[in-house]
C-alpha cells in the first residue's frame, strides 16, 4: 500500500492519470513519432482534464450540510463530465484521426489509473 495521507483521492488519481500521460506520450513518441504523442497527450487530456473538473466541481461543495446537495452537485458534475468526454473525443477524432489508436490508448490508460490508485492507495 502507498500511503497518501493528507492527499485527497480526487487530487492522487489527477496526479497518477497526468503522470500516465506523461509516460505513454514519451512512449509513443519514441515507437511512433510526434505527430502519434501528440494524439497521445490529447488522449489523456480526454481522462483528465473531465475528471479534474468533477474533483473541483465536487471539492467545493464537499462542506454542503444537506445530502442532497452533494449529491446534487456530484449528478451535475457528472453530466458534465460526460458531455465534456464526449466533445473532447469529437473533437480528438477530427483533429487527430489518422492517429486514434494512440489517443485511444492513452485514455484507456488514464482511465485504468482509477482502479490502481484504489487498489495502492491508503487515504485515511
Amino acid at each position: 500500500m502507498v500511503d497518501l495521507r493528507g492527499i485527497s483521492p480526487p487530487s492522487a488519481l489527477c496526479a497518477a492519470q497526468a503522470m500516465m500521460t506523461a509516460l505513454a506520450a514519451v512512449i509513443v513518441w519514441a515507437v511512433w513519432g510526434n505527430a502519434a504523442a501528440i494524439a497521445a497527450l490529447f488522449g489523456g487530456l480526454v481522462a483528465v482534464v473531465p475528471a479534474l473538473y468533477l474533483a473541483i466541481k465536487i471539492g467545493l461543495r464537499r462542506n454542503a450540510s444537506q445530502a442532497k446537495d452533494i449529491l446534487g452537485t456530484f449528478y451535475q458534475g457528472e453530466l458534465v463530465k460526460l458531455l465534456l468526454t464526449g466533445l473532447m473525443f469529437f473533437i480528438g477524432v477530427r483533429l487527430f484521426g489518422e492517429h486514434f489508436a494512440p489517443l485511444m490508448l492513452t485514455c484507456m490508460a488514464c482511465l485504468a489509473m482509477n482502479w490502481v490508485i484504489l487498489a495502492v492507495a491508503r487515504f485515511e
